[in-house]
């Protein structure tokens, strides 16, 4: 993984091409199946917490979602609440009709959420495992890439890629895409690793988001606001913050220690686990007064007209 002088961005080099690139997704988390979002809830806590869960969406970010809690609905944590901010993609609810097309949506996880949210969603995944289980999960996923599928312009109201970018060849030509099956004034969604992390300077090759060979290009916040705006895009001023330092820490400490960064086995010592509750709480201690520095980059931005 190499730095750009220029804009920052890392970027993996030599790297899978887009024949060989498949091999790295032959088992893959997505590959399982998600008919169980969709099961009915029968405790009566998780009824409360979903009540709560509702009231919140509906105020922050005007979805019409019932049952709903008569309380305020930001007396609960904060660490809550920015679950709650993940699970809508930080997207505000234009209405009823809404269209969202989701890219890389995996085995349709997200895009079960924003349906029973209210939008009409589609999808895009090139990985025909992961897309088989989206489909069977009544999905509408077309298997391909956004460049190689015909897809009307000028028709979704969002655009989403959730840890997508840092996946694909070429991507500002996926961002430049994105724009065009957006309507003017519509809104793309980004989260991707930070580059700029305060975990890459602290574990520099163990740190868990670098993944070679999956993950060909790493963002920086400001490398991600300028390709952005060479797309066509006006993104906001700020990333949203989102705190996910434990677990990603958990994995680089298992990648320092022992190598095994996906299976976690054997489990870490008590002292480990302690050295990593410390690390990631200064981590998210840091990316509080400075956003630029967590562990994930989420940043919004509209279509210009």
């Amino acid at each position: 993984m190499y730095r750009c002088n220029t804009c920052g961005s890392g970027y993996l080099d030599p790297r899978p091409n887009s024949a060989t690139i498949g091999l790295a997704y032959s088992s893959y988390h997505t590959h399982t199946s998600v008919i169980d979002v969709e099961q009915s809830v029968k405790s009566a806590w998780r009824r409360h917490r979903i009540a709560q869960r509702n009231a919140y969406l509906n105020s922050a970010y005007g979805y019409e979602l019932y049952p709903s809690n008569a309380r305020s609905p930001y007396c609960v944590s904060r660490d809550r609440r920015q679950r709650w901010d993940k699970q809508v993609g930080y997207l505000r609810y234009p209405g009823r009709g809404a269209r969202l097309l989701d890219i890389g949506c995996g085995n349709g996880r997200f895009l079960l959420q924003m349906r029973a949210a209210g939008w009409d969603v589609s999808g895009v995944e090139a990985d025909p495992a992961s897309a088989a289980q989206a489909i069977e999960a009544g999905l509408n996923v077309k298997v391909g890439t956004l460049e190689n599928l015909a897809l009307p312009d000028s028709y979704f109201d969002a655009v989403s890629l959730h840890h997508v970018l840092e996946h694909l060849h070429r991507p500002l030509e996926t961002l430049r895409r994105c724009r065009a099956v957006l309507k003017p004034g519509g809104t793309i969604v980004i989260a991707t690793p930070n580059f700029s992390a305060v975990g890459h300077v602290t574990f520099g090759p163990d740190w868990f988001p670098l993944q070679s060979p999956t993950h060909l290009v790493l963002f920086t916040p400001e490398s991600l606001r300028l390709a952005l705006e060479m797309a066509g895009f006006v993104p906001e001023p700020l990333c949203r913050l989102r705190l996910v330092a434990m677990e990603i820490y958990r994995k680089s400490f298992h990648i320092y220690r022992r190598g095994n960064p996906m299976r976690l086995q054997p489990p870490l010592s008590l002292f480990d686990k302690m050295c990593v509750a410390w690390l990631a709480w200064k981590a998210n201690r840091t990316a509080r007064i400075q956003p630029g520095l967590a562990e994930e980059l989420v940043l919004l931005a509209r279509r210009k007209d």
